[in-house]
């Protein structure tokens, strides 16, 4: 167990420390036309649990989690449709997992915007975005929204 004194000192330390000491730059990213099997794949043989998907540019677009995959993966099963009923209107929400479900591709699949920290951001500000974001991973961009690395 840490001793009060030490636990102070590292709150401290993170107070003030900055995302590009923290990040990591070995990035596992992938295109907007990647099939959901391949980014399947990814996650899989990285053991990940979202990547960020980019353009032609490597400018980062959006960002696919497990989730994203979870929701297709969840309508694709027979069971599912037997239970279908209408509502009058969708939510917003239930289009968007709507929309997964039909996904074939990294670019359907994908929330977007994403949310991204910048390298010189304090961790706390970037930490406090991912909770308002309810996202567990911020890709790292530099000024011209190419893909420097990613904070989990």
């Amino acid at each position: 167990m840490k001793n009060p004194n030490q636990k102070e000192q590292e709150e401290t330390v993170m107070r003030y420390c900055r995302v590009k000491e923290v990040m990591s730059s070995d990035v596992v990213s992938t295109r907007c036309d990647t099939s959901f099997k391949e980014v399947a794949r990814l996650l899989a043989e990285h053991r990940i649990s979202g990547l960020p998907v980019v353009n032609e540019e490597e400018k980062v677009v959006g960002v696919i989690s497990e989730t994203d995959l979870l929701y297709h993966q969840v309508r694709q099963e027979p069971e599912y449709g037997h239970r279908r009923f209408r509502l009058p209107k969708l939510t917003p929400s239930a289009r968007v997992a709507a929309a997964k479900a039909r996904a074939r591709t990294a670019e359907h699949l994908m929330t977007q915007p994403a949310v991204i920290a910048s390298p010189g951001q304090y961790v706390t500000d970037a930490a406090r975005t991912m909770e308002q974001h309810r996202v567990e991973r911020l890709p790292v961009m530099d000024d011209e929204d190419h893909l420097l690395g990613i904070v989990t």
